[in-house]
């Protein structure tokens, strides 16, 4: 943001910036660009006079976010997000409390509003920030009893259900996988468990016992 000049060659000094003097002595700090003058004036009386121009460069980089992942939402699926900050030649990272990264990639796995420092090659500096949400709540896992029974019979041979609450669904009889859908024919009694799954990846289950009643009667003749 400054630069110190010198001037030699004599014994006493002048620098002018083409306006107005801005030293009597050698020695001269500039801060605003622009061209400098100084004359120079022997122990004889004698003056000549050099310059120096110093320009300027305060140009801002042009910070960006480049999303490696396509998403702003953390889910059950999504668990991490890459980003990856351009436009500068260092880098540095904020979730708002703390710097997180120094350099340009940054993994994020926890929801917040990341801002990136870029800095370019002038020493100038400029933000840009990303905000990265999250939804990981749980779907709501529900039956629905088609048939209305829960107990196998001789007259009631088989129980329909259907899953009711996400978009994926794994029924299980405890061993095995049994129905890869939401609707589930049950012959056979059981804990039957069902794996329901939402949009955004996350699962959560529920279950219904179907018990059986096939006893047969006792026949009698009197």
């Amino acid at each position: 943001t400054s630069i110190s000049l010198t001037a030699t060659g004599g014994v006493t000094y002048s620098w002018s910036d083409g306006t107005s003097m801005v030293s009597s002595i050698a020695d001269l700090n500039v801060t605003t660009p622009g061209t400098y003058t100084v004359t120079v004036t022997g122990a004889n009386g004698c003056s000549d006079t050099t310059d120096i121009v110093i320009t300027q460069n305060t140009t801002l980089p042009t910070p960006g976010i480049t999303n490696n992942t396509g998403a702003t939402e953390l889910t059950c699926d999504e668990t991490s997000i890459s980003l990856t900050a351009t436009g500068g030649v260092t880098y540095s990272w904020s979730d708002g409390t703390s710097m997180v990264s120094s350099i340009a990639d940054l993994n994020v796995t926890t929801p917040g509003t990341y801002t990136v420092t870029v800095t370019g090659a002038n020493g100038c500096s400029d933000t840009t920030d990303i905000v990265i949400t999250q939804n990981t709540t749980l779907p709501t896992p529900g039956i629905t009893n088609n048939t209305g029974a829960t107990e196998l019979t001789c007259d009631e041979t088989s129980i329909s259900l259907t899953a009711t609450g996400g978009v994926t669904y794994s029924w299980s009889d405890g061993i095995t996988t049994v129905s890869p859908i939401a609707d589930l024919n049950i012959t056979t009694p059981g804990t039957y468990t069902v794996t329901v799954t939402g949009a955004n990846g996350c699962s959560d289950t529920t279950d219904i016992v179907i018990t059986q009643n096939t006893t047969l009667p006792t026949p009698g003749i009197t």
